[in-house]
C-alpha cells in the first residue's frame, strides 16, 4: 500500500490541503483533498503520483471568507499555485463532476502545463437545464427499485434534521450509484465543505458555462469518462458536444454510475492507462 502524505498550500485566506499519494506522472485531481483520494485505486497509485487537492469549497468557512473569494480565475489560479509548489512542469489533470469545469477552465489559461486532461462524470450542460434533463432520464427510465430506493432516501433526508450539503448528496444515493443501496457515507468522513463557497460553486458559477467554447479553446487530449447508469449527469447530453475537442476519447463504463473510478475500478484504471500509454507513445 502507498504512503500517503498531506502538504498545505495558503491561498488569501485559505489553508488548500493536498494528498500525495503513489509514483510516476503527476496527476492532479481537483477537489477534497480527503475524498477523492478513498475513489481511486491502490493499483492507480502505483503507476501515476495522485494528489488530491482542496478546491475553496473543501476548506472550513471562517469569518475572513466572502462571497469575492469564490470565482472562477481564483480556483484556476490556486490550482497553478499548487502545480508550482509541486515542482510540476507539465501535469495530467483531472475533474470530476463540477470539478470537470474547472478543469477545462485551467487547460485554457495553462495550455503549455497540462499534458493530458481527463474528465469524469461531466455534465456538458448547466444550470437548471442539467437539472431538467437528468430528471426526464430518469423518469424516462425503468427502474421500479431505484425509484423506489430514491423516495426512501429523499423521505429519510427531509424528515431528518441534517439539511447540509453533504447529506442532501447522500440522500441522491440511488440515482448517483450503479448499486440503488450503497451507502457513500464513508467516502465523505471528515469531508468539510465551505458554507459560502458551496452555494457559489454548486450554484452559480457555472450556471452560463459554454462547454462547446471551452472544448475549442483546450488542445491537449482529453479522456471522457462516464457511467452508463449515471442519473445526475446522463451521458448521451454528449453528444452534440464531441465535435468540438480536437483530440477526445470516450468511455462508457457499464457497471458504474457517478464515479466510475471506484464502481469499477479495475475497468477505469486499464482504459485510463492504455490511453495516457498510447497518447505518449507506450513511455510513461
Amino acid at each position: 500500500m502507498s504512503l500517503q502524505k498531506i502538504i498545505e498550500l495558503n491561498r488569501d485566506n485559505f489553508c488548500l490541503k493536498a494528498s500525495i499519494d503513489g509514483s510516476g506522472p503527476v496527476a492532479i485531481v481537483i477537489g477534497s483533498h480527503k475524498y477523492y483520494p478513498r475513489t481511486f485505486s491502490e493499483n492507480l497509485k502505483s503507476k501515476l503520483k495522485i494528489i488530491c487537492a482542496d478546491t475553496r469549497g473543501f476548506v472550513p468557512a471562517s469569518p475572513n471568507h466572502t462571497e469575492d473569494d469564490f470565482t472562477v480565475d481564483k480556483l484556476v489560479q490556486d490550482i497553478e499555485a499548487m502545480r508550482v509548489s509541486l515542482g510540476a512542469d507539465k501535469i495530467i489533470l483531472i475533474g470530476h463532476s463540477i470539478h470537470a469545469f474547472m478543469a477545462m477552465e485551467y487547460a485554457r489559461a495553462f495550455p503549455d502545463r497540462v499534458s493530458h486532461l481527463v474528465l469524469i462524470a461531466s455534465s456538458p450542460i448547466t444550470g437548471q437545464e442539467i437539472y431538467k434533463e437528468a430528471d426526464r432520464y430518469f423518469e424516462e427510465s425503468v427502474c421500479p427499485e431505484r425509484k423506489s430506493a430514491l423516495q426512501i432516501t429523499m423521505q429519510r433526508f427531509s424528515e431528518s434534521g441534517d439539511q447540509s450539503f453533504v447529506a442532501r448528496l447522500l440522500s441522491f444515493g440511488p440515482r448517483i450509484w450503479y448499486d440503488a443501496n450503497f451507502d457513500a457515507s464513508k467516502l465523505w468522513e471528515g469531508v468539510e465543505v465551505n458554507s459560502v463557497g458551496a452555494g457559489i460553486i454548486w450554484g452559480s458559477m457555472f450556471v452560463d458555462y459554454n462547454v462547446a467554447n471551452a472544448l475549442k479553446a483546450i488542445s491537449c487530449q482529453i479522456f471522457l469518462a462516464f457511467g452508463r447508469y449515471d442519473y445526475f449527469n446522463p451521458p448521451h447530453l454528449w453528444e452534440k458536444y464531441r465535435e468540438h475537442a480536437s483530440d477526445l476519447t470516450v468511455r462508457i463504463f457499464e457497471k458504474s454510475a457517478h464515479t466510475p473510478q471506484l464502481e469499477e475500478s479495475d475497468n477505469f484504471d486499464e482504459e485510463l492507462m492504455r490511453w495516457l500509454s498510447n497518447k505518449i507513445n507506450g513511455n510513461l
